[in-house]
């Protein structure tokens, strides 16, 4: 699957770097950026505010298996 930039998705697990919780699964986010030319192609997501320590968390790095597209209403 290829994500373009301004795709709404969530979270399909948590998410985390080390010991760091950074995303809880089912979280909403929107693509800003894609690296097509990293292995096997990667994201960049901004989530929607979690709390006020991280109000909008933004992971790079994310592949298909860490986020999938929001369902359309």
């Amino acid at each position: 699957m290829s994500l373009q930039p301004q795709t709404r998705v969530h979270a399909s697990h948590d998410i985390q770097r080390g010991q760091h919780g950074l995303v809880k699964r089912g979280a909403h986010g929107i693509v800003v950026d894609t690296h097509p030319h990293w292995t096997g192609g990667s994201y960049t997501v901004e989530f929607e505010p979690t709390d006020e320590k991280h109000p909008r968390p933004t992971v790079v790095g994310l592949t298909d298996a860490d986020v999938q597209p929001d369902r359309s209403v």
